[in-house]
């Protein structure tokens, strides 16, 4: 069993802080001599050693936490940003610790005031309104916050994101370019920067290719769910002179709950329909459509995220309000 700093001064009868200098590779700097330290070496080398982590944390005023709010879970970008999170935190001997505002503003505020009252070092916050992200600086003015994904122009804190409209217009256009004659765009809860954005990159594409109005449909619900994909998909497919050749969706949830309800109404999904999303997942490469995706870079978003925000923590000053934009990939996972 390992053996605290406590009972390694008994057995070695060294005192508590030559073992701990001893421990930290401060040995020469203090001048402790190398019997000293090979009998304290020698004997965590068989025994091992535990920190006692609260006693620390009392000490240095530190947690060793770090706090991530994210919208939903369930959206594979966010379990996917929460994984590389949980990486990076490891490495600095950080915890990260997750909940999920489910995009309500009364449940971020709840899980803002939780992660602040156990004393979290840093926030990751992907914000579900304006007011949240206002919210969130006013909480945590004292504690370091980068806000991911959804650029609220809260100026006082930095920000990584996507570019979110470039992505959309370069998607649209290979979508376009493909001979599609009419897209369906279906975006979940569109006051989000991140959607509204999507939206302006579709027109500016739509504009750009010179459609007519009768060629495109947008069409809006205010969750991001596969609910919402389930109620988009069933509005559209009520005029059957509407059908689109190819439909676009802001996540992957909205794509699976259109899908589905497009072969519970149907009772196919049509193999030369296109599709559009803006995440990833390898469950599409069973589909028999022609896909194509603008994968957003979750390892570079969050390794700028935690880099910005270790930044703060080590220097415990705020570093302004940078903005960091990240490309997206464009696949195509056409069926052979």
């Amino acid at each position: 069993m390992a053996k605290t700093i406590s009972e390694i001064s008994e057995a070695t009868g060294y005192s508590r802080t030559t073992i701990t200098m001893v421990l930290n590779g401060r040995a020469e700097q203090y001048r402790i001599s190398k019997r000293a330290q090979k009998i304290i070496t020698d004997y965590v080398a068989k025994h091992g050693v535990t920190i006692n982590q609260t006693a620390r944390n009392l000490k240095t005023s530190r947690s060793r936490t770090v706090g991530f709010i994210a919208p939903d879970l369930a959206n594979t970008f966010f379990a996917r940003i929460m994984a590389r999170l949980e990486e990076y935190c490891r490495a600095e001997d950080l915890v990260l610790i997750t909940t999920s505002s489910r995009e309500s503003p009364q449940l971020e505020q709840k899980a803002l005031r939780s992660l602040l009252e156990r004393g979290v070092d840093g926030l990751v916050v992907a914000p579900c309104s304006p007011l949240q992200a206002q919210a969130a600086q006013r909480s945590a003015k004292a504690v370091p916050l980068v806000l991911i994904d959804r650029d609220y122009d809260v100026r006082s804190f930095p920000v990584v994101s996507s570019d979110h409209e470039a992505s959309a217009r370069q998607l649209t256009r290979e979508m376009i370019s493909s001979g599609v004659a009419n897209i369906a765009f279906l975006c979940g809860h569109p006051d989000i920067p991140s959607v509204q954005a999507r939206m302006d990159g579709f027109r500016a594409a739509i504009a750009e290719a010179q459609f007519s109005v009768d060629d495109t449909q947008l069409l809006s619900d205010e969750e991001d769910s596969v609910e919402a994909g389930q109620r988009m998909m069933q509005a559209l497919l009520q005029d059957p002179q509407k059908r689109p050749a190819a439909i676009l969706c802001s996540s992957l949830l909205v794509l699976e709950g259109a899908l589905y309800q497009l072969k519970l109404t149907t009772g196919s999904i049509p193999s030369e329909m296109m599709i559009g999303a803006f995440d990833y997942d390898g469950m599409l490469h069973s589909l028999p459509n022609p896909v194509v995706i603008a994968r957003q870079d979750e390892d570079a978003l969050a390794k700028a995220a935690f880099q910005l925000l270790f930044q703060q923590m080590q220097s415990d000053a705020p570093i302004g309000n940078s903005r960091e934009v990240f490309p997206a990939e464009m696949m195509r996972l056409d069926t052979p």
